[in-house]
């Protein structure tokens, strides 16, 4: 029986450097996959399949620890362990990927006038919040009349509100949602054609 012939030093070298190139590539692609297997925010996941049940007219309200629940059918509640900034951050992400609706966001006229010396941490959730915004204009209305209006929203559409763990007082965001399709122009040029006269 023949010995087979002893390899190369410059083929030994060449398999040597492959082991440990593809020992290499493996750790990294494991140590890839195991990163992407813990999402950083694991609770869109349930705004993603709450918003695929709204539509225009419907209300989203991420809510400050104490904002009040009335006991209405139309009321759908969860709870989020984050800060008020990071969902409204995380809604407006999964909003752009559903693109079937548009956000309009109100905040409490009182937000900006609260004193630092009653609520710690207010300046910060401030910048927080307009960061989260990402240069998104808002439209300002005292809370009482915020709460009305989500009050008399739920009674014929549904609203989702969303408790954070922000302890801050009228920190509260509210999303009115529109059509992300249709617009109050597209309207306007719809029922005019349905009123132009045909020959």
């Amino acid at each position: 029986m023949v010995a087979p012939s002893p390899l190369h030093p410059t083929m030994i070298l060449i398999l040597r450097n492959l082991s440990c190139f593809l020992a290499c590539t493996s750790f990294v692609l494991l140590a890839g996959c195991a990163g992407d297997s813990k999402p950083s925010k694991p609770w869109l996941g349930a705004i993603r399949s709450e918003l695929g049940y709204l539509g225009a007219r419907n209300w989203v309200v991420i809510g400050e620890a104490a904002l009040p629940i009335q006991s209405r059918p139309g009321l759908r509640v969860i709870q989020i362990d984050a800060e008020i900034p990071e969902v409204l951050d995380g809604l407006e992400q999964v909003i752009e990927e559903k693109h079937h609706v548009k956000p309009r966001v109100y905040l409490t006229t009182e937000i900006d006038k609260v004193p630092y010396d009653y609520a710690p941490g207010i300046k910060e959730h401030r910048t927080d919040l307009q960061e989260a915004l990402h240069g998104r204009e808002t439209v300002r209305l005292d809370n009482d009349i915020l709460m009305k209006l989500v009050n008399d929203t739920s009674k014929s559409y549904r609203v989702l509100v969303i408790k954070t763990r922000t302890a801050l007082p009228y920190s509260s965001v509210f999303v009115e949602l529109g059509s992300g399709y249709w617009d109050a122009d597209s309207e306007g040029a719809l029922r005019k054609n349905m009123e132009t006269k045909t020959p």
